[in-house]
């Protein structure tokens, strides 16, 4: 059993770990292909410790499970790869550049500088129901080896796939909702000097849970990761409606 502290870096709402970032640390050891649920927020700064197993990693805060990953099959849902060109234009279009409710996102949000932050920016693709936005690795975010670690793999595509939800899912007025699940297949590893594209769709609602999807592909087009979100909704939690985020 490991001990150890978020740091303030990774955060998602306000004074939160990032939700994605958690998943990451909770499945890196597992393997290519696993799930992650999410029980309860971790806030910044506390204890948590990591319990493994032979099928499972449990992460608990004050004892309690926050986080439970296990080895899962993801059924692709990925579409047809984005082009660079027409990812950029759909990351300069991003909405969070005009308004973000959680602007020092660790992910997605604007705030954050190159040196604390993702920065990634998925915005409408012209004629699909897709976000995407050209990624360019921070060296931080990089293992020894010159690939994205994975507990970033799984950040970036936390919100990606929210995005997606957002701006093509539909969603009404008064819908919040937070991360409940996330798979992630890993096909390839991800360059830390290469360009990536990052792609983010909507899947399905079904009662209270929401359904979208995420991947990242090589500037070529090769899907290198893939992931599907489940959130939950909620009274408290990221606002899905398109009109909220898009006021004008």
């Amino acid at each position: 059993m490991d001990e150890l502290h978020i740091d303030q870096r990774y955060e998602g709402f306000p004074g939160i770990s990032h939700g994605g970032y958690l998943a990451g640390v909770v499945a890196n050891e597992l393997g290519p292909s696993v799930a992650v649920t999410l029980t309860k927020p971790v806030p910044l700064g506390l204890p948590v410790t990591l319990e493994r197993s032979e099928s499972q990693v449990l992460l608990r805060i004050g004892g309690e499970v926050a986080a439970t990953a296990i080895h899962a099959q993801l059924e692709s849902t990925a579409p047809e790869p984005v082009v660079p060109a027409a990812a950029e234009r759909a990351s300069q279009r991003y909405l969070g550049f005009h308004h973000h409710f959680f602007p020092n996102c660790f992910t997605c949000g604007p705030d954050r500088s190159p040196s604390e932050g993702l920065r990634v920016f998925p915005g409408p693709v012209d004629g699909r129901p897709l976000v995407a936005a050209v990624w360019h690795p921070p060296t931080w975010a990089c293992r020894a080896d010159g690939t994205v670690a994975t507990e970033i793999l799984w950040a970036a595509l936390d919100c990606s796939a929210i995005w997606g939800h957002i701006v093509h899912g539909a969603a009404a007025p008064d819908d919040r909702a937070v991360s409940g699940r996330l798979a992630l297949h890993r096909h390839a590893p991800v360059p830390g000097e290469a360009l990536s594209i990052v792609v983010g769709w909507p899947i399905e609602r079904q009662g209270r849970k929401i359904f979208a999807g995420a991947g990242i592909f090589s500037e070529s087009g090769q899907l290198l990761v893939e992931s599907r979100q489940t959130m939950i909704l909620t009274e408290r939690g990221i606002p899905l409606s398109l009109a909220l985020w898009a006021p004008d």
